[in-house]
């Protein structure tokens, strides 16, 4: 018995004075544990995860927003992360992305370090050089919105512009300068029209039958950019919509690995409520239309310009604000909606292309759209541990 007991309190003993070893060792390195669960009953890749920066920094004190990094613990290796500013001084958030099977639980650590020079996956920039286009883009896809130098031309435009891309290299400082994107060689190009329409998922207020378009963005700015994430602001100068002052502010995200914007729509009137139509143009009417308002979204599935240039498919979800109607009118597919005064609308945008190897037919398309709102409705848990 003694002998079992001598044992028995040296693996004690030992279990302790190894978990102290292990704490000491943590508070040493100062790692903020992370743990991140997959409840949903399907894989996540590209998944982005945000940390509060208040966060970080309680648990790494006096820590450096240019001074940290993340790793994968069960291989000890890093990975891309990216620090939030959100347009101000102050960091705001620490952001990285997992890919996690269902049920799935792993760990990631964030300690102090110098981080790698990772590759961008995300860019954007005002084009003065095009009229002042805004154009942006990730490992995906890429898109631009109009500047107040392209009003008033015969070429002027007022939707969301979808770029093709089959590649996941960025590509937009490359085509501007060629300055021939409308034509594929082999890297994708700009073969979807857009005019006067919502494009591929603007919104705009809906008087009657009509929408009331404002002037093209005359003001921008660049909130974050990085290897996970580009986000920036449009500003809208304010027009008349129904015999009252309309302005707007457009928010835009775009995450690595996604093929939709995040978009949130401040506008700013003195009524109640304002109607606004998001959604999609149909071009020509010869395309499939999927209308599913129980998962909150419509897409368009049509021809891109030119001769050969493959099949588009654009969409928007509207997650969570109160949806008036689902309507295939008006040249377009679209979600209305009645924003509330001070109340922002957010919803999500964008496109696919069957020549990018990700989209075979529309069917593809419409479940990938699908999914995005199951990852958006069962999000991935984040705990500091």
């Amino acid at each position: 018995m003694s002998k079992h007991l001598n044992r028995l309190c040296a693996v004690t003993l030992l279990v302790l004075f190894s978990s102290f070893i292990s704490r000491s060792f943590a508070q040493q390195k100062e790692v903020v544990i992370i743990g991140v669960s997959n409840e949903s009953s399907f894989s996540r890749k590209a998944e982005t995860i945000e940390i509060p920066w208040k966060s970080v920094k309680k648990k790494l004190k006096n820590a450096d927003p240019h001074m940290v990094l993340v790793k994968d613990l069960r291989t000890d290796t890093e990975i891309p992360s990216q620090v939030l500013y959100n347009g101000t001084t102050e960091p705001q958030a620490l952001i990285f992305q997992v890919d996690i099977t269902p049920g799935a639980q792993i760990n990631f650590g964030i300690q102090k370090g110098k981080p790698s020079e990772y590759k961008l996956k995300t860019y954007g920039r005002q084009v003065p050089e095009r009229f002042d286009d805004f154009a942006w883009e990730n490992d995906m896809v890429a898109f631009r919105m109009y500047g107040a130098a392209l009003d008033g031309r015969k070429d002027n435009a007022k939707g969301i512009d979808y770029w093709s891309k089959r590649t996941n290299e960025l590509v937009v400082n490359k085509w501007y300068k060629g300055k021939d994107y409308h034509n594929d060689k082999s890297e994708g190009g700009d073969v979807y029209h857009v005019g006067f329409t919502l494009g591929a998922g603007n919104s705009a207020p809906l008087i009657d039958t009509a929408l009331i378009f404002p002037a093209n963005y005359s003001s921008y700015k660049i909130l974050d950019q990085g290897p996970v994430r580009i986000s920036f602001q449009l500003m809208y100068k304010p027009w008349t919509v129904n015999g009252q002052e309309v302005s707007q502010v457009k928010t835009i995200s775009l995450d690595a690995g996604s093929n939709l914007n995040k978009i949130v729509d401040q506008y700013s009137f003195k009524s109640k409520e304002l109607p606004l139509a998001i959604g999609v143009t149909k071009h020509k009417g010869n395309g499939t239309a999927t209308i599913d308002s129980l998962n909150r979204f419509v897409s368009y599935w049509d021809p891109a310009d030119g001769m050969d240039n493959g099949m588009i498919g654009t969409a928007v979800i509207v997650p969570s604000y109160k949806t008036e109607n689902y309507s295939d009118k008006y040249g377009h597919v679209f979600i209305g909606v009645k924003a509330a005064r001070n109340k922002p609308v957010v919803y999500y945008q964008g496109g696919g292309w069957d020549k990018s190897g990700y989209f075979a037919d529309n069917a593809a398309w419409v479940s990938y759209i699908r999914d995005y709102t199951q990852r958006l409705d069962n999000k991935l848990k984040a705990k500091v541990k």
